[in-house]
């Protein structure tokens, strides 16, 4: 049985070798994701680092949670779990609006002011590294090749955690300012959940081998966006999706 024909790939070869990868890891474990949704603790670190961002009541609701946890109140981890996806989808706009503000025109201003607020030894790695690599911007430096080798864990720990503040800080100060890329955000957020709804429809009339395959992929494309906070590439999507209802519509042999 012919799975695949490639008619509604405009590059054959390049969706062929995302596909074959993508297969490759599709069976990754939870705790290989970002953010693990079995682990109590993961979804409590998150709810307590990312609810700065969060509106007034979603960020009362984290803060409880996080007081029942720490009191031993949350036994079950599905309200975790519920209340972690809720409040990651809230602020994905955010997160959105403030990377893309950061990668372009305030590149200087966060590389700048995480400059100023690490101490002095790894201030004095990042110039060095800006300078050898070219580097415009913290995104770009963090995504750098060169990067884990020129930077020890706790001097890579201590900009993330720098430039998570700073992000806080600055949405804190001028909301109004990124309402635009905000309202960006939001639209991309509504499309990309409608289509992993339209995949999960499509899982159901699945092979069980091909479902299972399938929803892995839900999940870590899920992971990926509303957890790590990445916008995902909507021409993989719109192929992804192509590719399984041609797999729907084959008739089970």
């Amino acid at each position: 049985m012919q799975r695949y024909n490639g008619g509604y790939v405009e590059n054959l070869i390049s969706y062929s070798l995302y596909l074959l990868l993508s297969r490759l890891c599709y069976t990754c474990r939870m705790e290989d994701a970002y953010l693990d949704l079995n682990n109590k603790a993961k979804l409590v670190d998150f709810l307590s680092v990312w609810s700065g961002l969060a509106s007034k009541d979603m960020k009362a609701k984290a803060e409880a949670m996080v007081r029942d946890y720490d009191d031993g109140k949350v036994e079950d981890v599905v309200p975790l779990m519920l209340l972690a996806k809720a409040m990651a989808i809230e602020i994905w706009p955010i997160r959105f609006a403030l990377n893309r503000f950061f990668e372009e025109e305030g590149a200087l201003i966060e590389l700048d002011k995480v400059e100023k607020s690490v101490r002095k030894s790894t201030a004095h790695l990042i110039e060095r590294f800006r300078i050898n690599s070219g580097c415009k911007s913290l995104s770009e430096m963090l995504g750098h090749d060169d990067f884990d080798m020129s930077f020890r864990d706790e001097e890579r720990s201590e900009i993330e955690q720098v430039r998570h503040h700073i992000r806080e800080d600055y949405w804190k100060a001028h909301a109004k300012n990124l309402s635009k890329l905000v309202e960006e955000g939001k639209e991309l957020m509504e499309t990309f959940q409608d289509k992993m709804e339209s995949l999960r429809l499509i899982a159901e009339g699945l092979p069980v081998l091909l479902q299972e395959e399938l929803y892995a992929k839900v999940n870590r494309f899920e992971d990926q966006c509303f957890y790590k906070g990445q916008t995902l590439s909507s021409e993989i999507l719109d192929q992804e999706l192509a590719y399984y209802k041609e797999q729907e519509a084959l008739p089970i042999e």
